[in-house]
């Protein structure tokens, strides 16, 4: 049972809430359909202009300045791991600023046949056995054109000196793959390799890559949250 109070609280709201729709609906009432269309209009334009602005910024900071990457299993452990988020640097490359131990991303024309590389230039054996979709490898520059990279005992050389390799996830377990050492880098080329040297499919196996298959440099890490800033 409601007190007398309570009715009289529940009139004043209603009345209020009446006196307030009332006004609403007045003024709405009142506003011109010229004016409604041009201020539907005028707003539409805001909207659209803030959209392509957003649109703009995105795309100029994708293409030219940074773009985030995803690190795909573990062949760089243990300085990144699977699922760590990077940003990668387009600008760098441009300014000619790759240096030895840089960690870059790689576009890689993928290959059917790794071990009868011949075959890979008959098209019509390519159309019967067609390779997968283009690959992007995080990989480490150890050694640029004209330098001859060699290893013994696990350990790598460039030009008969000790390349000193901290960051490896194993000392010592550099070995060869496909590729016969002692290397010169061909003109054009860098050789590069994972930090992960156990498992990683690098340049040891797929040969040295062109410096214009460098697709960026990795500057930053964003993902995770403990672990964001250098990959250093």
């Amino acid at each position: 049972m409601k007190t007398s109070y309570e009715y009289e609280t529940q009139r004043d709201f209603n009345e209020y809430t009446e006196n307030d729709d009332y006004t609403l609906n007045s003024i709405s009432r009142n506003i011109p359909k010229k004016d409604k269309r041009k201020y539907i209009l005028k707003e539409t334009l805001l909207w659209a202009r803030a959209l392509l602005f957003v649109i703009v910024i995105v795309v100029v900071v994708r293409g030219f300045i940074g773009e985030p990457v995803r690190v795909i299993g573990p062949s760089m452990e243990n300085t990144l791991k699977e699922g760590d988020v990077l940003i990668m640097s387009k600008i760098s490359l441009e300014m000619k600023s790759i240096q030895r131990n840089d960690i870059v991303v790689i576009e890689i024309e993928p290959v059917t046949f790794e071990n009868l590389t011949f075959l890979n230039d008959i098209v019509w054996f390519r159309r019967l056995f067609p390779a997968h979709s283009r690959e992007d490898y995080i990989k480490r520059v150890i050694a640029f054109e004209n330098e001859e990279i060699s290893l013994i005992d696990g350990i790598v050389y460039i030009n008969g000196k000790r390349h000193d390799e901290p960051y490896l996830k194993d000392l010592g377990s550099t070995f060869e793959k496909l590729i016969d050492m002692p290397y010169i880098v061909p003109k054009g080329h860098i050789f590069v390799m994972g930090d992960n040297r156990a498992i990683s499919k690098d340049s040891r196996s797929i040969g040295p890559v062109s410096v214009e298959s460098v697709i960026g440099k990795i500057v930053f890490r964003a993902w995770p949250l403990n672990k964001i800033g250098s990959t250093n």
